[in-house]
């Protein structure tokens, strides 16, 4: 964790930025302002060391590269960081990153960051443009892998796919000595004027001048409430995030419940933990691996030496979704969650980074005993213990046991209802009873991206079922409401909040947030001018040896009595475990219409369920998942899909090619693609969009003998003039 100042400071005028900071007697300076003549921003470090003894400092700079327009990165992170690459201009100390070009006339960018300054007998500059490297997959960007490790920065340039751009100047500082460094970041229309613009502020002297002119410019402009000095301070705090090294047995603790016995997907628990190998599984490959019955993609994460989950190297995802609704899940209990549309209506965010896999919804635990939380998934706030988690067809099951706790959640939506069903399971295997509060969280979007219709949402609690609701105010989803509910709603206090900045703390975030590290209960603000979510607590006690189950609800009904009907019928005992046995025979119904036995068990594993499922869920229903959410029906692509199930639903293929052969225009061209439900879309001239809905249309008739599908009237569509 980052060490509190023991002085901070910050000053400002309308041309410079300044920041003062001493920590374990080191003094730090910041100074940022622009350059007059190009598009060049400059961050000046002073370091003095005030001790008596030498120190060996690292300066490590970071920035995150997009160089495209806010709307094509904030739609599509990953695809935008698809056309950038990098490299490193020794002579010049700098790192270039470029965008190539993905039509003719496209206005090119380049970034520059170099460095000036420094040390003259410091080590060689250091770099790195790869944010997996800098950051890794277990680490968090305020304690990124780079500063974790002692290891130097990688230096990797080229076709990284996910670009930064990072320097680092070593140096040792000996006692009352100071030294000072620059970084520059810019941008120029081409690679040489980039280059040159760096050349030109190369030196001390150069700089000196443009912040001494930056600074004799403006006046000094002091920050909200006139303060330009603050000292460091730690906030209150009355509960900490808990921190279990290992699932181990303690001598208070009960056999493990269900010990000896497993049925279905229970598992074995031993001495307070799971036994990670209990099953075999097939297709092993270190991170996870198919079930014995193949219906199940397991995933176990072990804790290394420092209690850093081991993370598959990206999130490993499963779309859940029927017809109208659904969400992601991924490994650690990420995930975005739509109704309609899993683009155009998002109820939490899309957040396409493979890296941090940020949780935009959480679920959360916390002892009122002892003073501690976590979370009930492998994040935000994981336990350095073993999981389990299985991805299973409409549904994600996730399990461990720590803080004496045997814990258990699955993640499903009903069959066809638009709510998402979140189950959660608990048994105490201490000998003293448990106070505990369970805490749900989900930060609101109700459109494409997070602040879009922030400002006209008003969080409301409904008087019947104690659950939170938000009016949709999205285009042509306007009216719907939008809630979170615990089930049942009648047996123990429900507490609420509507304020993410509330929950999470300004600048906050799910992996601690000051709600749960703070207040005994949530603060219950409602109201609009919010940063809105739901967030929902519900306190319980569990006696020594006992198990109970609670349930949470998330999600989007056309009118206020259809969401109390919906929390009234998942209210109803045993309602929410009853939906997932429907969920999970549902889907063996439907996927048992192929079953295949050839030489190739991994062939067969894929066609005898997996294929389909994710056809049909993440393809046609969900038309969304980690690396792309489109919401949008293809023309081309959706036909491809509906076809390959013509073996398990023949009617669901006939559907799809009437509701293609609606959108075609009276010319003969197609819509490319379209959303539901109004069906705007783009209009091309692409020449594979015509062939495949004879073809696929042809190919139907010829395996159902259903001729009939070319008599049926469907219009065109005519476009405006």
């Amino acid at each position: 964790a980052v060490k509190p100042a023991e002085c901070y400071e910050t000053r400002f005028t309308a041309s410079v930025a300044a920041l003062r900071q001493i920590n374990d007697d080191i003094e730090a300076r910041l100074e940022i302002c622009l350059t007059p003549d190009a598009d060049l921003e400059l961050r000046r470090v002073t370091l003095r060391n005030l001790g008596k003894e030498p120190r060996r400092i690292e300066v490590t700079s970071y920035a995150e590269v997009v160089i495209n327009t806010w709307a094509a990165d904030a739609a599509h992170p990953a695809f935008s960081k698809l056309f950038v690459q990098t490299e490193w201009v020794a002579g010049q100390r700098a790192l270039l990153a470029g965008r190539r070009p993905r039509a003719q006339g496209e206005a090119i960018c380049w970034l520059v960051h170099a460095f000036a300054g420094g040390d003259e007998n410091a080590k060689p500059l250091q770099y790195e443009t790869d944010r997996v490297q800098f950051i890794g997959r277990r680490y968090s960007l305020a304690a990124p892998r780079a500063l974790i490790e002692k290891e130097p920065l990688s230096g990797t340039v080229g076709n990284v796919l996910d670009p930064v751009v990072s320097l680092r100047q070593i140096m040792e500082l000996a006692a009352g000595s100071e030294v000072q460094m620059t970084f520059l970041l810019g941008a120029a229309p081409d690679r040489e004027t980039a280059l040159e613009a760096a050349a030109r502020y190369a030196s001390a002297a150069r700089i000196e001048a443009v912040f001494q002119a930056a600074i004799g410019a403006a006046p000094l402009f002091h920050p909200a409430g006139g303060l330009s000095a603050n000292r460091g301070r730690k906030p209150v705090r009355h509960y900490v995030c808990a921190v279990e090294a290992g699932a181990r047995a303690s001598q208070d603790s009960l056999p493990p419940y269900g010990s000896g016995s497993r049925e279905g997907n229970e598992g074995c628990w031993q001495g307070g933990g799971f036994e990670p190998d209990a099953e075999p599984l097939q297709f092993w490959n270190g991170y996870g691996g198919f079930s014995a019955s193949g219906d199940e993609y397991v995933i176990r994460l072990e804790p290394d030496a420092n209690g850093r989950l081991r993370l598959p190297p990206r999130p490993w995802v499963n779309v859940i979704a029927n017809p109208q609704f659904g969400f992601l899940a991924s490994e650690t209990g990420a995930g975005s969650t739509w109704s309609q549309n899993s683009r155009e209506n998002r109820l939490t965010p899309w957040y396409n980074d493979p890296v941090l896999d940020p949780h935009g919804e959480g679920l959360y635990l916390r002892d009122e005993d002892h003073n501690q939380f976590w979370s009930l998934t492998p994040g935000p706030v994981p336990q350095a213990v073993p999981y389990e988690i299985r991805h299973g067809f409409g549904y994600s099951h996730y399990r461990h046991v720590s803080q004496g706790l045997q814990q258990e959640v699955w993640l499903f939506t009903a069959r066809e209802e638009p709510v998402k069903l979140i189950l959660i399971r608990l048994h105490n295997r201490q000998r003293r009873s448990r106070h505990l509060s369970l805490f749900t969280y989900a930060r609101l979007v109700l459109g494409v991206l997070p602040g879009g219709h922030a400002t006209e949402l008003a969080i409301e609690q409904d008087g019947a079922t104690g659950a939170l609701l938000a009016e949709n105010h999205n285009r042509e989803f306007s009216g719907r409401i939008a809630f979170a509910a615990a089930s049942p709603t009648d047996s123990v206090p429900i507490h609420i909040s509507g304020d993410r900045t509330a929950f999470i703390g300004k600048h906050g975030s799910p992996a601690c947030p000051e709600a749960l590290c703070r207040d005994k209960i949530l603060d219950g603000r409602l109201g609009t001018g919010l940063d809105p979510c739901f967030a929902l607590q519900v306190t319980l006690r569990l006696e020594p040896g006992a198990a109970m189950e609670r349930a949470f609800l998330i999600g989007e009904a056309d009118s206020r009595d259809e969401v109390r009907r919906l929390i009234g019928r998942y209210s109803e005992d045993g309602a929410v475990a009853t939906a997932l046995a429907e969920v999970r025979k549902s889907w063996r119904d439907r996927l048992i219409a192929v079953q295949i036995q050839t030489p190739s068990p991994s062939l067969d594993l894929m066609i005898n369920g997996w294929a389909a499922y994710q056809t049909l869920s993440c393809r046609l229903w969900g038309r969304s998942a980690f690396y792309q959410s489109g919401g949008a029906f293809g023309f081309r692509d959706q036909l491809q899909d509906a076809v390959a199930l013509i073996y398990h639903d023949p009617a669901l293929t006939r559907r799809q090619l009437l509701l293609h052969a609606a959108h075609q225009f009276i010319e003969g061209d197609v819509l490319h693609w379209w959303h539901p439900p109004v069906g705007y879309g783009i209009r091309t001239r692409f020449s594979d969009d015509l062939l495949w809905l004879p073809y696929l249309a042809a190919f139907y008739s010829r395996a159902t003998g259903d001729w009939s599908v070319f008599g049926e009237p469907v219009r065109f569509l005519q476009a405006r003039e």
